[in-house]
Formats: structure tokens, sequence, C-alpha cells
């Protein structure tokens, strides 16, 4: 019944044609949603299991994740089936029939022109347009043309109105825990201005090149 439910988490990622669960790797900073059953239910006649049940824990800078009187456990660099496999390994001593269902989850920093800046953990299968929604949607449309990520200093570009409109998901935006998503403020009348501004500068390049023709035909 363990592998079925692995199984079943598994179809649900392919179906939805994102980063299949067997796929996700846990890296640090990334988080899990962990669900325990036992003997099909919720355990909540076990004080142990019930502590464990629909909580949510994050991986440390060393890639462990602490589960109390269980002390910390490595889980960066598994799978999710791995991850839910040594999970199992270590509760299933405490009920009858264990069945372990692990939810993977990323940190994602959202700032500048959203409703509700701040950090999100949502799951890789998240598409793009949920996060946005999330974040209390986009106050500025020239804000979603410009958007960025920032990881570890670096400046990365992605077609992120295709991605709104495609519904992309996190996981295919290849986004990982720590990435800070950027949507700049940019005013309007200052980008119009900076169109005018350009066109001006081009309109003087021409008309220079006209007149120098004109004055070496004249020669």
């Amino acid at each position: 019944m363990r592998k079925l439910l692995s199984a079943i988490f598994i179809v649900f990622f392919a179906q939805k044609g994102l980063v299949a669960a067997d796929e996700f790797v846990f890296q640090k900073a990334d988080g899990f949603r962990l669900m325990i059953y036992d003997n099909n239910v919720e355990p909540e006649k076990n004080k142990l299991l019930s502590a464990f049940h629909n909580a949510d824990y994050i991986i440390d800078g060393e890639g462990q994740v602490f589960l109390g009187p269980f002390g910390k456990i490595k889980l960066e660099g598994l799978t999710v089936e791995k991850a839910t496999d040594r999970l199992f390994e270590l509760f299933q001593p405490y009920g009858r029939d264990i069945k372990i269902v692990v939810v993977p989850q990323i940190r994602l920093n959202v700032r500048g022109e959203v409703g509700k800046p701040g950090m999100y953990r949502v799951s890789p299968n998240t598409s793009f347009w949920d996060l946005l929604n999330q974040a209390g949607g986009i106050t500025n449309s020239l804000a979603l043309e410009n958007m960025y990520v920032i990881r570890n200093g670096e400046i990365f570009y992605a077609n992120f109105i295709e991605a709104l409109y495609k519904g992309t998901s996190i996981g295919e935006l290849e986004l990982r825990s720590g990435d800070e998503i950027i949507a700049p403020r940019i005013s309007r009348v200052s980008f119009y201005s900076i169109v005018r501004y350009a066109n001006f500068i081009a309109s003087m390049i021409i008309l220079y090149y006209t007149i120098s023709n004109a004055n070496s035909k004249t020669k």
C-alpha cells in the first residue's frame, strides 16, 4: 500500500506534465509536508505519529531535517520516493500498517509590483499563475514584461508572460528554493519617456546622415 501511495503521487505529477516526483531532488532550504496514515486512517489515537502527521518541515543548511525525538535525518539529494522510503523506515516500528506521503515544497521570495510581496513555499507542480495569485497578483503590467530571478547574486530571465498564460509550473521554470522573483517597479510614464527619447535620438541620427549625404553630393 505504501508503494501504491508513492506511485499515485508520481502519476499525479506525470499527468500534470510537470516535474515528476521521482525526478524532484530535495536540496537545502526545500521543505515538504509529511502525512502519515496508520491502518489507512489518520493516526489520531497514536500520539507519536499524530504529532508528525500533516506537518511541514524544512531542510536545513546541512541538508537535514529535525524530527523531534528522532533527531536529524539527511534528506538532501534524495528523490521524493527515496525520502518517503527513508521516513517509512523511521516511523514503521511505531504503527501497525504505516503509509507515508511526502509532498515537496520550495521556498520563493516574490518582491516588487505584486499585491502581497513576501516568502512563499509551494510545490514544484504549482503553476506560475497560482504563485502570482498567492502573491496578490501583478499590480503593473510592465512589471510582468520585465520580471527576472535573482539566484546567488546572479540575474536570470524567463518568459514569464508565456508561463502565466500557459500555466507553466514552478518546476518547469526550473525555479529553486531561495530564488527571488522580482517584478520591477517600472513607471509607465517613464517607460514611454524612454521610448520617445530613443525615437528622438534615432531621428537625429537619420537627419545627420541625410544632411551629410546631401552635402557630399553637392561637392
